[in-house]
C-alpha cells in the first residue's frame, strides 16, 4: 500500500517552521545587512563540508540557521564578530544571532565551516542531495554552490541553477518569497556515472528480518534490525499473528516516490499475498529526528501484520490500515524505550483540532481518495477514530481483542467488515459511532452469546443425527414387515404349480428391489 504518508504532516511542518524565520525583505548589500554565500563540497560517499561566508558593510545583525548537533567552527574572519546560539523550533538547527563589526577598510567578512553528513544520498545509478537548512532572518537572498563528484546528469533540481562554475559548482540562489520544493534548502536529483553495490543485511531470530540497502547505510541498516526485532515480538504478542519473514529496502527521496514527505510504504498487493512485503523506506530518514524512524518501521510493520491476519488492503480498509498502524507505531515505539513523547502530543493535539474543525464529520475516510490535498487530513482522522474507540476499551487489551476478531473472521474487506470486528473486540454495537462520524450504510452489530451459539450448532448436528437414526429404524422395520410377509407367502405357496410358483418368485424379486 503506498504511503503518501503518513506524515504529509511532516513536511508541512517542516515548511512552516522555514517560514517563519523570515520577515520583510531588506535590499542585499545595504548597510547592516549581510550578502551570503554558501559552498557545499559533497564527497563520494555522499558527506560534505559546508562553508558559509557572511559579508556586510558597517554593522551587521541579524539570525542565521546554523547546526545544533554537528560543530561549527569560524574558518577566518575580517573585523569583528559575536556568535550567540539560541533554541529554534527546527531540531536540527539553531537561530543564531551574528553581529558583525566593520574593520579598517569598512567590512566585514566571517566564514563558517561544518561537517554535513549524508547531503547526498546514493543508490544504484542515483543520487538525492538536499542542503542543509539556509535561512536568514531579515531575509536576503543565498547564493548556494554545490560540487558533487561522480554525477552524469541532473533529473529535478530546485531553485532552477543560475550557472555553473569553474571546478564543477552549479550555482543556486534562495530567494526570499520565490517557489522552491523545499523552502530554505537546494534539492538535486541525479544520475551517477558508477553504481553503488548493495547489500543484504539480516538478522535470524523469531523471524527472519533482512534489510536491502546501498553499503554506505549498514549503521542505518543495523538501526533498522535492531527496531524491527524489538518491534516484533512485542506485535506478534499483541496481534496473535506470527509473520515468518520480513524484508526491508532503503529507496531514495525522488519526488517521483513521494519526496521527503513519504517516509514508507507497503504493495498494496504484498498486503492482499498475507502480508508478503517488502517494507520500503525512504533513506530521507537518517536525516530525520528521533523517533521517526522508529515509528517508520513500526508503522509499516503493522500493515504487514494486518495483511497475515487477513485485513485486505483497498479503498475502504485504508483509513482503518493506516490509523491503526498510526496509532500502533507510537504504543509499541513507547514500549521498546523510544521517546515518542512530542511526536505522540503533536499527533493527539492536530487530530482533535481537525475532529472540531470538521464538526466530527470524517466521511471523506470512508473511500480512500488519492487526493493530495485530503492524505494529511485523513491520517489524522484515521489515527483520531482508532485511538479513540482502542482508548475507550481498554487500550492494548482491545487491540489484542480487535486481532483476535479479525482472525476469527478471516477476511475484513469492507467498512461493515470493520465496524463489525470492531465491535465484537468492544463488545459493543459500535455502527452508531460511525454514522456519527459521517459513515454511511454501516450495519448495526448484534452481540452473539459464544456458548449458546456452541451449544446451539450441537443441538442441531444432535438432531441430525437422529433424523438419520430414524430412517434408519423405519428401514429396518419396513426390511422386517416385509420379509416376513413374503416368508409366510413362501410357506403356503409350497403346494402350488411350477408356473405359480415362477409368478410369486417375480413378484418377490420385483417387490423387495422396490423397497432395497
Amino acid at each position: 500500500m503506498r504511503e503518501e504518508f503518513k506524515r504529509s504532516l511532516t513536511l508541512l511542518l517542516v515548511m512552516a517552521l522555514t517560514l517563519a524565520t523570515f520577515s520583510r525583505a531588506t535590499p542585499v548589500g545595504a548597510q547592516g545587512t549581510p550578502q551570503v554565500k554558501v559552498y557545499i563540497d559533497v564527497e563520494d560517499n555522499g558527506n560534505a563540508t559546508v562553508t558559509i561566508v557572511f559579508r556586510a558593510a558597517g554593522r551587521a545583525s541579524f539570525s542565521f540557521t546554523l547546526p545544533k548537533f554537528e560543530n561549527y567552527s569560524v574558518c577566518s574572519s575580517y573585523g569583528n564578530y559575536r556568535i550567540e546560539d539560541k533554541p529554534s523550533s527546527a531540531y536540527f538547527y539553531y537561530n543564531s544571532t551574528l553581529e558583525l563589526a566593520p574593520g579598517d577598510n569598512g567590512t566585514s567578512t566571517l566564514s563558517v565551516c561544518y561537517k554535513f553528513p549524508y547531503a547526498s544520498l546514493l543508490s544504484d545509478n542515483q543520487g538525492w542531495f538536499m542542503s542543509p537548512m539556509l535561512v536568514a532572518s531579515p531575509p536576503v537572498e543565498i547564493e548556494v554552490s554545490v560540487r558533487i563528484p561522480n554525477l552524469a546528469s541532473v533529473t529535478l533540481e530546485s531553485p532552477r541553477m543560475i550557472r555553473l562554475e569553474g571546478a564543477g559548482y552549479r550555482v543556486y540562489r534562495l530567494s526570499p518569497g520565490a517557489q522552491q520544493l523545499i523552502p530554505g534548502r537546494v534539492v538535486i536529483e541525479y544520475q551517477t556515472a558508477r553504481r553503488v553495490q548493495t547489500a543484504n543485511f539480516s538478522r535470524t531470530g523469531e523471524a527472519v528480518l533482512t534489510v536491502v540497502s546501498p553499503v554506505y547505510y549498514r549503521s542505518l541498516s543495523e538501526k533498522i534490525l535492531d527496531i524491527a526485532s524489538k518491534a516484533y515480538k512485542r506485535l506478534r504478542n499483541l496481534t496473535g499473528v506470527t509473520v515468518d519473514q520480513v524484508t526491508f529496502e532503503l529507496y531514495l527521496p525522488m519526488e517521483s516516490m513521494g519526496g521527503i514527505s513519504a517516509l514508507g510504504f507497503v504493495m498494496g498487493e504484498d498486503i492482499n499475498a498475507g502480508g508478503r512485503g517488502p517494507i520500503m523506506l525512504n533513506l530521507a530518514l537518517i536525516r530525520y529526528a528521533p523517533g521517526y524512524l522508529e515509528t517508520t518501521v513500526i508503522h509499516e510493520m503493522v500493515h504487514v501484520f494486518l495483511g497475515k491476519a487477513g485485513v485486505e488492503a483497498n479503498a475502504q480498509t485504508r483509513w482503518f490500515h493506516e490509523g491503526l498502524a498510526q496509532y500502533l507505531s507510537i504504543v509499541v515505539a513507547q514500549e521498546i524505550g523510544v521517546d515518542v513523547s512530542d511526536y505522540a502530543e503533536e499527533l493527539h493535539n492536530a487530530s482533535s483540532a481537525l475532529y472540531e474543525y470538521a464538526s466530527g464529520n470524517f466521511s471523506f475516510i470512508q473511500v480512500w481518495r488519492a487526493d493530495p490535498n485530503l492524505v494529511g487530513d485523513a491520517y489524522l482522522a484515521s489515527f483520531y477514530i482508532v485511538y479513540n474507540v482502542s482508548s475507550s476499551f481498554g487500550g492494548e487489551r482491545y487491540i489484542a481483542q480487535l486481532f483476535e476478531a479479525i482472525r476469527s473472521r478471516g477476511s475484513v474487506k469492507t467498512t461493515n467488515d470493520i465496524v463489525s470486528v470492531m465491535s465484537a473486540a468492544a463488545r459493543s454495537n459500535l455502527a452508531p459511532l460511525f454514522r456519527r462520524f459521517g459513515f454511511t450504510g454501516v450495519q448495526d452489530w448484534v452481540q452473539q452469546n459464544d456458548s449458546a451459539a456452541k451449544a446451539f450448532g450441537s443441538v442441531k448436528q444432535n438432531g441430525f443425527s437422529l433424523i438419520v437414526l430414524l430412517i434408519s429404524l423405519l428401514i429396518a422395520l419396513i426390511t422386517y414387515i416385509v420379509n416376513n410377509r413374503v416368508q409366510r407367502e413362501i410357506e403356503v405357496a409350497k403346494g402350488r404349480s411350477v408356473f405359480e410358483e415362477k409368478e410369486d418368485a417375480y413378484s418377490f424379486k420385483t417387490y423387495s428391489t422396490f423397497v432395497t
